[in-house]
């Protein structure tokens, strides 16, 4: 029996979806058959659309993607960006908010505050504003998947990284404060919002985290895995972004329905709460 791919006919907003976890999500949405939007500040945002579209299974699902130049800290270019998507594919019922910017690495009372806003403004109010942008479709349509892409450092402090500690300290907060509002009606109690909370990433940010960290108290980047970041996961690894875009596959799904206001973590045990 031949059965339709998961999101077929859904449509799907990933930000940050250039590169690294955000275009691995993208692209495991649209290989689940969504027509997905994403977002970012690269001007090769057009081309990793037309990557993804060009995808094999991507092809086999009747999947595509949709790219758009924009930053998430302009909420009239999230307003763009949401209302043409609407008119090219239909009402959003999947968002990823996955925009974000590690910062720089420094102890707080040095740090300089135009950086520290910043990295609030992207990982933090970014996702406020695209979250407004998108959620009253999802209300009016009574049903909805948020996800959020936070960090284990929203669960705990980031040495020399305060503003992106508290950043996704924040995120974790939205999201949970965001699930608890779509329970106050029973109109709005079909839809979710979770937060996915990655360890250390094999991506490029991945790289400038044990870079920054490097640089800060003069070690080597093997020298960091293996006195840092290593040793704090059970697995002794790092994290693919594979595993991160499969969590987003599954929280966007049916299957993951009585999961809302959850803060997941993936990180191969290197926090437990």
């Amino acid at each position: 029996m031949n059965t339709a791919p998961e999101f077929a006919g859904m449509t799907a907003l990933v930000t940050g979806a250039r590169q690294g976890i955000g275009r691995a999500i993208a692209l495991a949405l649209a290989r689940h058959g969504a027509t997905v939007g994403i977002v970012d500040i690269g001007d090769d945002i057009q081309s990793v659309a037309a990557d993804i579209t060009a995808d094999d299974q991507v092809a086999a699902t009747g999947g595509r993607a949709l790219g758009y130049l924009g930053d998430v800290t302009s909420a009239e270019a999230m307003a763009e960006v949401v209302a043409d998507l609407n008119v090219n594919a239909g009402t959003i019922g999947i968002l990823v908010n996955n925009a974000g910017t590690l910062g720089h690495r420094g102890v707080l009372w040095e740090s300089d505050p135009a950086m520290w806003q910043r990295t609030i403004e992207v990982n933090l109010i970014g996702v406020y504003r695209v979250t407004r942008a998108v959620v009253p479709q999802m209300v009016a349509a009574g049903a909805g998947r948020v996800i959020n892409v936070a960090s284990i450092s929203g669960k705990q402090g980031s040495v020399a990284n305060s503003a992106y500690s508290a950043s996704k300290h924040g995120v974790i907060g939205l999201t949970r404060s965001l699930a608890g509002e779509f329970g106050m009606s029973p109109s709005t109690r079909a839809l979710t919002a979770n937060a996915i909370c990655p360890g250390v990433v094999d991506t490029a940010m991945g790289d400038e985290v044990i870079e920054q960290l490097g640089r800060l108290i003069g070690s080597s980047r093997q020298e960091i895995l293996d006195q840092y970041v290593l040793p704090s996961s059970h697995q002794k690894r790092l994290i693919h972004i594979d595993e991160i875009a499969d969590m987003a596959v599954y929280l966007a799904s049916e299957k993951a329905r009585g999961i809302t206001g959850q803060a997941i973590n993936i990180c191969g045990g290197s926090v437990f709460y």
